[in-house]
């Protein structure tokens, strides 16, 4: 069965709005992880059947998004939607590759750095060894800071810069992105735990691993 466009623009955008709500929901002050990994044939007792159709309708999405990409590498549309199937079958190293790439190609489209920073976040946190974490976050960190600079009034994007940062043990630049947040929501929702966040982080009241003592 051959997919248009339409199909794959569909599930490429419900898998960004899931990242979003995701990152957002376990932001580093509500204390969830992203670890959390099952199989959601095993949850609904899908059989081998419909896992292995499951497969051919995923590899014929890749292969279109890639055709549609190499055919457009500069719209935003084509970059997302390919780094979006890559991220739906696990292929984090190859999405944010087609994000780097994209950033390049497309400076100007706040959508790439924002998801390019989901994909570095959920790749450090996959990642054992301390000092390669914090580099991948600080990674993550920086593609959130370009959002900013894209769009100077997504409060979201200062939220999460200073939460990647953080994670990056880079507490001066979490501030400043934290800072701005709370410059465009003073009384925003997550307001009064950045504050705590930077009060603690300012007189030293945290432990290595960023947790408060």
């Amino acid at each position: 069965m051959m997919m248009n466009r339409e199909r794959i623009g569909f599930w490429v955008r419900l898998v960004a709005i899931l990242l979003a709500v995701f990152f957002v929901g376990s932001f580093i002050f509500v204390g969830l992880g992203t670890n959390v990994n099952y199989n959601l044939f095993d949850l609904i007792g899908d059989s081998g059947k419909q896992q292995k159709q499951h497969k051919d309708n995923q590899q014929e999405l890749i292969d279109l998004a890639q055709k549609e990409y190499k055919q457009n590498p500069k719209d935003p549309e084509s970059i997302t939607n390919l780094a979006a199937v890559y991220y739906q079958n696990g292929r984090l190293d190859d999405a944010a590759r087609v994000l780097e790439k994209g950033r390049e190609r497309v400076p100007k489209d706040v959508k790439i750095p924002l998801f390019l920073g989901q994909i570095r976040s959920q790749q450090a946190q996959a990642t054992p060894e301390e000092k390669e974490k914090k580099g991948i976050y600080d990674k993550a960190g920086d593609a959130y800071a370009a959002a900013t600079e894209i769009e100077p009034k997504n409060e979201d994007a200062y939220l999460l810069a200073g939460e990647a940062y953080d994670k990056a043990g880079e507490p001066a630049q979490a501030i400043k992105y934290w800072n701005g947040y709370l410059e465009l929501e003073p009384k925003g929702e997550n307001a009064t735990a950045v504050k705590s966040r930077i009060s603690a982080m300012l007189e030293g009241k945290e432990t290595k691993d960023g947790a408060q003592k």
